[in-house]
């Protein structure tokens, strides 16, 4: 059965049986459709202590955010409504803009699952606490915290009393609706230049080259299947070295399809030589294995586990994706996001006449809405679904 429409079928009987037992759960938890949410005033004193903590830093801090922010929404609209530009008029020039949903844009497979679920948990919980310290920090109380799921995508939450948010200096305000944001834009770009320089962080404990490929998904029904084991190392091919995945396709590319040849592979530190039955590639006809691969970086010593720079890359990678798209999409002008109160703050700063700076307002808010669901119908109709991991 096909893995979208297993995954309709749990998604539907847990959120029927959920709403089922929902007067049957704690008052804390609140189940609407597609939404549940568990408030708690349990990380209040948490939040406060560290909020007040240096709470002239935090102001710094999340001033500069919004310098950031005030960037940041410029760049990620005028990008979206050049892929706009894109999809209606030179659509190999586009490129797809997708929602990240378990099941149908992000493969089910455990590897993809867990560096998707530890990402998103990081980039909320830092995303959140942000918004707590910053309304602490400007003397805004905060009501609730919590965490919840909508839909598929987990999420927490930090509540500021709303009528203290709203009687809070402009400045204050626009520090707290960027403040998530920031963080998460800082964080990605961080993950970017640790990844970046992941050979040189990982070199005290594995070779600074790469000297083989590592099998990290054997795919079902390939020629792989029942022959190479995930964390293999694919060390030779037919007497050519297989040093990277560059080289592994090269070979790949002047290997005749179908046919037999010897394989070197390293499998838990101990090298075997194998007769491998090569198969066909069904998009480029050459010669095919039937795995998921990345450069085979060998430990400096025995008990460095193979599998170290894979999570470690893979982890980075979509914190990386995550946080970045996230802190950037968040602060644009569209309803219902911290970017839509944001600039309609900055608006009122810039414009002193009132209901002219709602009218700017409103026309931007609709417009940046336009573009990104247009942005993502339309990606849709061009590329189809689009699958991560």
């Amino acid at each position: 059965m096909e893995s979208w429409i297993i995954f309709l079928w749990v998604f539907a009987v847990f959120w029927t049986l959920l709403f089922i037992i929902r007067h049957y759960l704690p008052k804390s938890v609140d189940v609407k459709p597609f939404l549940v949410m568990w408030k708690t005033t349990r990380f209040n004193n948490f939040i406060y202590r560290l909020g007040t903590l240096g709470k002239s830093l935090w102001k710094a801090f999340f001033t500069f955010g919004i310098a950031i922010c005030a960037g940041g929404a410029i760049y990620i609209t005028y990008v979206l409504a050049q892929n706009l530009f894109f999809l209606f008029f030179k659509t190999e020039n586009a490129s797809p803009v997708s929602p990240l949903i378990p099941g149908l844009t992000i493969s089910l497979d455990l590897n993809t699952l867990f560096f998707f679920g530890f990402s998103v948990a990081v980039v909320m919980i830092l995303h959140e606490l942000s918004h707590g310290l910053a309304a602490r920090a400007e003397g805004i109380k905060v009501k609730n915290t919590g965490l919840l799921l909508l839909a598929v995508i987990p999420g927490a939450f930090v509540e500021p009393d709303e009528q203290d948010l709203v009687k809070a200096k402009k400045s204050s305000q626009t520090r707290v609706y960027a403040a998530g944001s920031t963080t998460n834009i800082l964080l990605g770009i961080i993950a970017l230049v640790i990844l970046a320089n992941a050979v040189f962080v990982l070199s005290p404990f594995y070779s600074t080259t790469p000297s083989g490929v590592l099998v990290v998904q054997v795919g079902a029904g390939t020629p792989a299947q029942g022959v190479l084991q995930t964390w293999d190392a694919i060390i030779d091919i037919n007497g050519s070295a297989i040093n990277s995945s560059q080289a592994l396709v090269q070979v790949l590319n002047a290997t005749k399809a179908n046919s037999t040849v010897p394989l070197t592979i390293l499998r838990s530190g101990s090298e075997l030589q194998l007769n491998f039955s090569l198969g066909t590639n069904p998009t480029t006809n050459s010669a095919f294995i039937g795995i998921n691969s990345i450069n085979y970086f060998a430990p400096n010593a025995p008990y460095f586990p193979v599998t170290l720079p894979f999570y470690f890359t893979g982890t980075f990678s979509w914190l990386y994706l995550l946080s970045l798209n996230v802190g950037l999409i968040n602060m644009m002008p569209i309803p219902g996001l911290d970017g839509d109160r944001f600039s309609a703050i900055l608006l009122q700063f810039v414009i002193k006449k009132e209901k002219l700076s709602q009218r700017l307002s409103n026309v931007l808010r609709w417009s940046c809405l336009a573009i990104l669901v247009l942005n993502l119908v339309l990606s849709f109709s061009v590329f189809g679904l689009v699958h991560f991991g």
